[in-house]
């Protein structure tokens, strides 16, 4: 999960995007992972749940609100274009 969320990442950085990927998992917790100014953010429901400048919490973190890499969403919006 670790690779997939960086190279996501940077490929949004490179492309001009919003550097985030949303997630929702089984029990419909919703929320998304950003990366703003050499730091990570974990927002879940709502609410910002974890700040770090490096992955490896992030991962760590995610793994504890039961977030797996199948729950990551891309393209979400692309059926209303």
């Amino acid at each position: 999960m670790k690779k997939f969320i960086n190279d996501t990442i940077k490929t949004k950085l490179n492309t001009g995007q919003t550097p985030a990927i949303d997630f929702r998992t089984n029990s419909d917790d919703i929320g998304h992972i950003q990366f703003n100014k050499n730091e990570w953010s974990i927002f879940f429901n709502s609410k910002c749940v974890h700040v770090s400048k490096t992955l490896n919490p992030v991962i760590n973190k995610l793994n504890k609100l039961n977030v797996t890499k199948f729950d990551l969403q891309l393209n979400e919006f692309k059926q209303f274009i």
